[in-house]
């Protein structure tokens, strides 16, 4: 085989291989778990679901134009009053344009270790997709109830673009614990569907936290965390 036909051969393998990802790369974005929110422009909906997480206690780690990162520890521990963590939560929303309004997905996944050299990543987009897909008709009622009586819930303002963000003072004053999506996903598989207020951090020890979580029927579980896992409180 000559030179030129082995490039052209080496080329037409690269374009390939180019394309069975960028394949998969669709697919995936497909399969993520999504809700439209009609009527929003890309910038209301960016602001909304950046608001939307930090009342319920998520780190805002990154916004640009089109998607917001979130995080929240699983697992870590204390040790000399620095929290070391050994496991992240990151939930990475995309904001896409469409003709009737913008549609919000989510993708998740596990951080062992980060920023750490023994740094571990791993797509749970699969394994959280009830959760996700809970919190996404979540935002949309929450978006529906603001965008039908704008007079007496005025929008959020955009947040700014880029950068390391947390929340306003506002919301991160209140102590929100280690462990308190895990409290709240226990919750939910008591049946507890999650009202609007946000799960509190009644009390801690070295290695264990209770948090007390809201659900829309008014009632209220609390829940005793010990590294990520957790029970009802006796």
């Amino acid at each position: 085989m000559s030179t030129e036909a082995r490039l052209e051969r080496a080329a037409a393998l690269v374009l390939v291989t180019g394309l069975l990802l960028s394949g998969l790369a669709i697919a995936q974005a497909l399969q993520n778990p999504a809700v439209l929110l009609v009527g929003a422009t890309l910038s209301d909906a960016r602001a909304f679901s950046v608001e939307s997480a930090a009342r319920r206690g998520w780190s805002i780690q990154e916004v640009t134009h089109g998607t917001a990162l979130f995080e929240q520890v699983l697992e870590g521990d204390e040790t000399d009053g620095t929290l070391v963590v050994q496991k992240l939560l990151r939930i990475r929303a995309a904001f896409d344009e469409e003709s009737s309004g913008v549609r919000v997905s989510l993708s998740a996944e596990e951080v062992e270790w980060p920023l750490t050299d023994r740094e571990w990543m791993t797509d749970v987009t699969g394994r959280y997709a009830d959760n996700l897909t809970h919190a996404l008709f979540s935002l949309r009622g929450k978006w529906d109830a603001r965008h039908d009586a704008p007079s007496s819930l005025p929008l959020a303002s955009s947040p700014p673009i880029m950068g390391d963000m947390t929340p306003s003072p506002s919301l991160s004053s209140r102590p929100i614990g280690t462990w308190a999506y895990a409290a709240e996903r226990y919750a939910q598989s008591r049946g507890c569907e999650l009202s609007e207020q946000a799960t509190q951090l009644e009390s801690s020890g070295q290695e264990w936290e209770e948090h007390r979580v809201f659900c829309q029927d008014g009632s209220q579980i609390v829940a005793r965390c010990r590294h990520g896992d957790c029970s009802t409180r006796p």
